[in-house]
């Protein structure tokens, strides 16, 4: 054999290669006609059995079976523990991304297995999709190519860099080969190195540094590939969690405490003349009735909740100003050390021309999905089985394992499509799952636990609350000076399952400062990425604390808090943006100009110029020469935002209209301009970026999480209320890449964020008045006109 060799392979023996620290063996014991799996040693026709459970439930994702497998019919299979959440990257970017590593159409991945715990690899949470987590794919993917060059260079005598792929074959002078005929007969695996815990909370994640495709070959990435799940998921041919039917299962309904920190004294009685098939089922403060007929579950447990007794608890304060009065008023930010800015530098105490000074606050938000959360257990030979959906599936399958005391090998998930809940399960649990399986332990048979909208409104997990003061200090030339900012509030990502906490079962421990949450601790970070590099003097701190009414409340819950779309992030734009757009009039200066005046960064300039132009932007100083805030006419004004995400640089433009005497805020068209690196697909890109911008401008209009003195008390979409179809603004999103970009950038977590300050300054603009809170509800917007 004539094949050259960089350092980074060698051979070991005959059949056998080193390359890049992958291991590529003959796999002479296996049949059929032929296979390269990049995944664990196993033969590769339990990758098509995989789907109905026959794969082995204990992957190792060094060896795999796992990531991905290319066969003799020049097809691929890729693998990922990552899920759908509607924004169907794993469809398509990773598609298009493994496909353009291999130099093979992308039509020709056939097959995408995702999710569930006993077919996937990797784990982790499905967030920061094209950011981080598809580089596993990215690698594996170049690893294989790799490995194929290294068996066709054997092949033909010839020297490894002398071969080009394309369309999936492989070149070597007059000779060509595809993948699958080079692989005919053969049976190859591709051991691929890595690193990390299968049920930690980002999983496995793959080393080595193969070489990566140069931009400038791109061929695949950047083109509009069509989304395949579009059309089965509207026909309705895809199973949705809800749809899962297991035979002998019973359904079930929990009856949640009466507030936060109600213990149960007394579980009602069950009228068995009414509710012949239901029973009841407690564990501790776990309450559920359950029944083989469905309806008969919601009838009997809404029977037994009316005469259920729960001890009475107060120990939060209301909404509204109530608790932005609270974290003002709080009497100790001592528990939790505070955190800086990296982004700190300078004397904030120099003297300034003017100044800025103001408080602004964010409320909580639910993640409110608009179907039910459903869940389905099963104990299936000696494995507790868990059918969902979540965004986190291995993690989920350890703090269920936890919850039973039983080993992680007898706990397998099974992922569905379902409602997207915007980062609710990036830690497995959205909130049925835990009492699915407890119930379904207990009683020895499946158990199907689907939430009420009640349930999900008051049980579920909330994105936090926050106070910002903001101080700007400009100079006599009207450039900015000093920015001070402090930030406090309650922590993210409590990943306790509700159903374990209330049953007394083991759980991971809520966030604290010796036992931090995996992605945001206890205290507040800073989130918000400084991108005004002109700015000398800088001083920005986060003020944590424990979550609210967590410690008075005598089942250790309270308000739990958890990451959602723009996490932090969002919390901390919203003031930043806003001040500056305020902070730009107090200048006498354009709010876009006074940006460009202060950015350093010449993908954001480029960005913000575009935005001049697609949004028709009107250059003058805020407020409009027409602002007004009386009278039953529409007053008019337009704002501007922008963020930098995960390698994503975005720019927001605003114009609203305002009807002072009865407070209705209309935001008439939103304008974004995107460069978020190379760009995988500009289809799906766009859809998210829309679907994001309107998320921004329901959460920046109407949704408020509300609550009394010992309960939430919102409860349905009457009392949560979200944007209607009629509200949607007309959205024009400008892709804009830099071309010199070599990331990918995530795609629609700043869309949401953006447009609450750009509204907000549109608001100013229109009025003259400065609006500093969230939501834009009439009342607080007269009361702002007012003022």
């Amino acid at each position: 054999m004539n094949i050259e060799q960089n350092d980074n392979e060698e051979t070991q023996s005959v059949g056998e290669y080193l390359i890049y620290g992958a291991k590529l063996s003959r796999r002479a014991f296996l049949g059929g006609s032929g296979a390269l799996i990049a995944s664990l040693a196993l033969d590769p026709k339990l990758a098509f059995a995989a789907a109905n459970g026959s794969q082995p439930t204990s992957l190792d994702a060094a060896k795999p079976a796992s990531w991905i497998e290319i066969h003799a019919d020049n097809t691929a299979l890729i693998r990922t523990g990552k899920c759908d959440f509607g924004q169907s990257s794993i469809f398509t970017a990773y598609r298009q991304i493994v496909a353009e590593e291999l130099s093979m159409p992308v039509a020709n991945i056939t097959n995408v297995v995702w999710g569930d715990t006993d077919v996937t690899p990797d784990g982790g949470g499905t967030f920061g999709l094209l950011r981080t987590n598809v580089q596993n794919l990215r690698k594996v993917a170049a690893y294989i190519r790799e490995a194929v060059l290294t068996l066709a260079a054997e092949k033909f005598a010839v020297a490894k860099d002398s071969l080009k792929i394309k369309g999936g074959v492989i070149q070597a002078g007059n000779h060509t080969i595809s993948y699958g005929e080079l692989l005919a007969n053969q049976n190859w695996s591709l051991s691929i190195p890595v690193r990390g815990e299968l049920t930690s909370f980002m999983g496995i994640v793959v080393t080595g540094e193969p070489p990566m495709k140069p931009v400038s070959e791109y061929t695949i990435i950047g083109q509009p590939l069509k989304n395949p799940i579009v059309r089965p998921k509207v026909a309705g041919d895809n199973i949705w969690v809800g749809d899962v039917k297991l035979p002998g299962m019973l359904h079930a309904r929990v009856i949640h405490p009466e507030t936060l920190g109600s213990t149960l004294l007394k579980a009602g009685l069950l009228d068995k003349t009414l509710f012949a098939n239901s029973q009841i089922v407690t564990i501790n403060n776990l309450l559920a009735v359950v029944s083989s007929d469905e309806w008969e579950a919601v009838q009997a447990a809404r029977s037994v909740e009316a005469k259920t007794q729960w001890s009475d608890w107060q120990g939060i304060p209301t909404t509204s100003t109530g608790l932005q009065q609270f974290l003002h008023d709080k009497p100790s930010w001592n528990d939790v050390p505070d955190m800086q800015s990296r982004a700190a530098k300078g004397d904030i105490n120099l003297p300034v021309a003017k100044s800025h000074s103001a408080e602004y606050f964010m409320p909580y938000y639910k993640h409110a999905p608009i179907g039910p959360m459903v869940s389905v257990a099963e104990v299936k030979d000696g494995k507790v089985v868990v059918h969902t959906h979540s965004q986190n599936p291995q993690f989920l399958r350890m703090a269920i394992a936890k919850m039973l005391k039983q080993p992680e090998a007898d706990v397998i998930i099974k992922t569905y499509i379902g409602p997207g809940h915007f980062g609710r399960s990036n830690g497995g649990n959205a909130g049925s799952e835990d009492e699915a399986a407890l119930l379904a332990v207990k009683l020895g048979v499946p158990v199907r636990v689907q939430w009420m909208r009640h349930d999900d409104m008051q049980w579920s997990t909330n994105s936090s609350a926050m106070l910002s003061q903001i101080s700007i200090g400009l100079d006599e030339q009207g450039r900015i000076a000093t920015y001070q900012a402090v930030h406090s509030g309650p922590p993210m990502q409590d990943d306790r399952p509700i159903g374990a906490i209330l049953a007394g079962k083991d759980t991971i421990l809520p966030p604290t400062p010796g036992t931090p949450s995996f992605l945001h601790g206890l205290g507040i970070f800073i989130a918000d990425t400084w991108v005004y590099g002109s700015v000398e003097n800088i001083a920005e701190t986060g003020r944590g604390m424990y979550q609210l009414g967590q410690h008075a409340s005598p089942i250790n819950v309270g308000i739990r808090d958890h990451s959602m779309r723009t996490p932090i992030q969002f919390q901390q734009n919203f003031p930043r943006e806003t001040a500056m757009s305020e902070a730009a009039a107090l200048a006498g200066m354009d709010a876009i100009d006074f940006r460009l005046a202060h950015i350093t960064e010449p993908r954001f300039k480029a960005i913000l110029e575009r935005l001049k132009i697609e949004a028709d932007w009107d250059t003058r100083p805020s407020p409009s020469p027409q602002a007004r805030a009386n009278g039953s006419e529409p007053a008019l004004g337009r704002g501007v935002s922008i963020m930098l995400r995960d390698n994503g640089y975005w720019a927001c433009a605003a114009h609203i209209a305002i009807i002072p005497d009865t407070g209705e805020v209309k935001v008439e068209r939103i304008t974004l301009v995107s460069d978020t690196g190379i760009v995988v697909n500009p289809l799906q890109l766009k859809r998210q970026a829309e679907a994001g911008c309107i998320m921004g401008v329901s959460q920046a209009l109407h949704e408020e999480v509300s609550f009394d003195n010992s309960k939430l008390t919102c409860t349905d979409w009457q009392s949560y209320p979200i944007l209607k179809m009629a509200e949607v603004p007309k959205i024009k999103v400008v892709i804009a890449p830099d071309k010199t970009a070599t990331m990918y950038g995530q795609g629609s977590e700043s869309a949401n964020a953006l447009a609450s300050s750009a509204i907000a300054g549109a608001f100013y603009d229109a009025t003259g008045k400065a609006i500093r809170r969230l939501p834009l509800k009439p009342d607080y917007v007269k009361k702002a006109l007012s003022a």
